[in-house]
């Protein structure tokens, strides 16, 4: 159960984005009514690399041996007040949902 936010990105959607072509998520660590269906995975609130609040796929669809999750160009919003409870925050949330192979990570790196 949890909590369903809406995903927020530019035209361009990268199928390197677990997320790719959904319109929202379901975060299971945040109260809320809602289980997580294909059209609404589940995700997590989490604390980035930085400290910051993010959003990233639960731990169990995390695909192994690869580079992430990253920050993939798109974020999450609500405006239910759970969320804002959760994190201290009003604003959009970084969703960490790209992977990358180790080999694109090499190149797209340099």
């Amino acid at each position: 159960m949890g909590l369903i936010v809406s995903v927020y990105r530019d035209h361009y959607d990268s199928e390197l984005n677990l997320f790719h072509g959904r319109e929202s998520v379901t975060v299971t660590n945040i109260p809320g009514p809602f289980d997580p269906t294909p059209d609404r995975p589940a995700a997590e609130l989490a604390k980035g690399p930085g400290g910051d609040w993010i959003i990233r796929p639960a731990a169990e669809d995390v695909p192994v041996g690869m580079a992430g999750p990253m920050f993939g160009g798109t974020y999450a919003a609500t405006s239910d007040s759970r969320m804002r409870e959760a994190t201290g925050l009003r604003s959009a949330l970084p969703i960490h949902d790209r992977f990358e192979t180790w080999d694109q990570y090499r190149m797209l790196s340099q």
